[in-house]
């Protein structure tokens, strides 16, 4: 089966390293093309079996399974150009949350699913969340996910719960990285800790960390309370951290709404 990435930038450039590390997708069943090409040329140095192509139609003709992974407003256009060369027994996937299934339903006539993937997925770990259009079969989604699995968790979801949910899964990496840098960051500020030891210790925090959660050992609520001892330091940390409490409830309300601006953007740009 040849599988076809639509868009390099930083998404569909670890889809492909994660398809081929993985042993997913072989070098030689990848096809990739994008807007900058040099983008493609950048990953077939790294991996020379990669086919890339400046022709989209060329890339739909030639594959079976086709990620778009390009910003919202370039799927309109995308689409329509694809649509005469796909089969409809192929497959195209959306990574991005703001196209809907009816949307992507209305301009091909093959299989549709989004699956919005996580960047820890390049470490053939974390999540993918699957909402499938209305041709898959039973087998088909079996398939599908025990492809996904040999890189990442499969999670079905809805449409009403696809923002936060990708929140969580896909931006998530970044709001805690970030949450992380300052960490470290302000421990180099105020102590004689460098920032590269705070950095390593944190490294090795966080993956302590996903690893009881794995073991399933402690929940979210019990580390806390396994840790916050009756008047130690934790404690007084986790006072701290509380005063910000709903500033999560303010990151949802702002990423809910650049999603609406961007379903409404998309919803005018369909109709053309």
């Amino acid at each position: 089966m040849n599988i076809g990435i639509i868009g390099t930038g930083n998404m569909g450039t670890m889809l492909a390293e994660t398809l081929i590390t993985s042993g997913a997708a072989p070098e030689e069943q990848l096809w990739i093309t994008n807007r900058n090409l040099q983008k493609a040329e950048n990953l077939r140095q790294q991996y020379t079996g990669v086919k890339v192509t400046a022709n989209v139609t060329r890339l739909a003709h030639e594959c079976e399974l086709i990620f778009i992974c390009v910003r919202p407003p370039q799927f309109p256009d995308i689409l329509q150009t694809i649509r005469p060369f796909l089969g409809k027994e192929d497959i195209v996937v959306s990574i991005t949350s703001p196209v809907t299934l009816q949307q992507l339903e209305d301009s091909v006539s093959c299989k549709v699913v989004r699956a919005v993937p996580s960047i820890t997925n390049r470490s053939h770990a974390g999540s993918t969340l699957l909402t499938y259009g209305n041709k898959w079969t039973v087998k088909d989604k079996e398939w599908f996910e025990n492809w996904l699995g040999q890189f990442s968790t499969p999670h079905i979801v809805s449409e009403e719960a696809i923002r936060v949910s990708s929140d969580i899964v896909c931006c998530g990496p970044a709001f805690f990285g970030y949450l992380l840098d300052e960490m470290t960051k302000s421990a180099e500020r105020k102590t004689e800790l460098t920032k590269e030891e705070a950095e390593r210790f944190a490294e090795e925090m966080i993956i302590g960390m996903a690893s009881l959660f794995s073991q399933q050992l402690y929940s979210l609520k019990t580390l806390q309370e396994k840790v916050r001892v009756p008047g130690g330091v934790t404690g007084v940390g986790l006072d701290v951290l509380e005063s910000t409490e709903g500033v999560f409830d303010e990151l949802f309300t702002a990423t809910h709404e650049k999603f609406e601006e961007d379903q409404q953007k998309l919803q005018e740009l369909f109709k053309k």
